[in-house]
């Protein structure tokens, strides 16, 4: 297993489904977690995989940055949905953003809401034993000024040491 980063940042991740947890519901969605790089693998396979969020495949581009504003608050955040198509693969019907956020910036599993009925298939397909989420926020990126005076102070110092 690689070393983690230690800039990480948790998830609090909760089940958009009203229906979770009441006892009369027919399906009702119960959270399973998903290895990342597996569920990738497979959703690859299908029509509505995301190569690269807000690239010529994904529909609605702008909703990745509002992902991030999102996740990168610390506030309770629902899992993605996800399910099987006709052909066995996995399908997420809400919540493309957030997986592509979290698969873009590091997370190696998270927690997602899937229908009691399929939950055994999905967890065999692509389950892991890890529990936790997590993802590396991006880098704040230091303004090119103050980049350069920095080195210009530095070039300034070396200077002042060779001619003393």
């Amino acid at each position: 297993m690689p070393r983690l980063p230690k800039r990480l940042r948790p998830v609090h991740w909760t089940v958009q489904s009203l229906e979770y947890g009441w006892p009369d519901e027919a399906d009702p969605d119960v959270p399973i977690w998903i290895s990342i790089a597996r569920f990738d693998a497979l959703w690859r396979r299908s029509d509505e995989y995301i190569a690269q969020a807000g690239g010529a495949d994904d529909n609605q581009p702008e909703k990745y940055a509002r992902a991030g504003q999102w996740l990168g608050s610390g506030k309770r955040t629902w899992m993605p949905v996800v399910g099987l198509d006709c052909d066995g693969l996995p399908t997420i019907t809400d919540g493309r953003h957030r997986y592509l956020w979290m698969r873009e910036h590091g997370a190696w599993s998270m927690p997602v809401a899937v229908s009691a009925s399929q939950a055994e298939a999905v967890r065999a397909l692509c389950g892991t034993r890890y529990r936790t989420s997590w993802f590396v926020p991006p880098r704040t990126r230091m303004l090119q000024p103050a980049i350069l005076a920095g080195l210009g102070l530095a070039v300034a110092g070396l200077l002042w040491v060779a001619r003393s």
